[in-house]
């Protein structure tokens, strides 16, 4: 309710000649034009260079760990994450247990070969909205 009574009051000051004697008391008509092109200028300004400014230094690089890899899915259930190292340190455990299996014999080249073992990957599936909300608020 104040901003539309200020916009009218506005309106007539702007709109209002100055015979009418309140022209002491007023700023100059000049600042009726100026003023709203000031704040459209501000904004342009915050909508397009500012905020997608602060939007780019808050944005991790191409090249870090954390654009890649989401913590709650590359640990072991029930694991919390404290840091990035700690991703490191469970895919060297993982490599160690899969080099204390025993090297197998391959008929191709004649020689003995480590068996590779990599985590199959999980099916495409439709995720229910309550499973993902409960999976990260929980």
């Amino acid at each position: 309710m104040l901003f539309t009574v200020l916009f009218f009051v506005y309106v007539a000051w702007a709109l209002l000649p100055v015979e009418f004697g309140l022209h002491s008391y007023l700023p100059d008509k000049y600042f009726a034009v100026f003023v709203p092109f000031l704040v459209l200028v501000f904004a342009w300004f915050f909508a397009f260079l500012i905020y997608p400014a602060i939007n780019l230094s808050m944005t991790v690089d191409v090249d870090n760990i954390a654009s890649v890899v989401d913590p709650k899915l590359a640990l072991p259930k029930g694991v919390e994450f404290t840091s990035w190292s700690q991703l490191q340190r469970v895919k060297e455990s993982q490599e160690a247990q899969s080099k204390k299996s025993s090297p197998v014999n391959c008929n191709l080249c004649r020689t003995f070969h480590q068996p590779v073992t990599r985590a199959p990957i999980a099916p495409l599936r439709f995720l229910d909205l309550q499973e993902v909300n409960t999976a990260y608020y929980n």
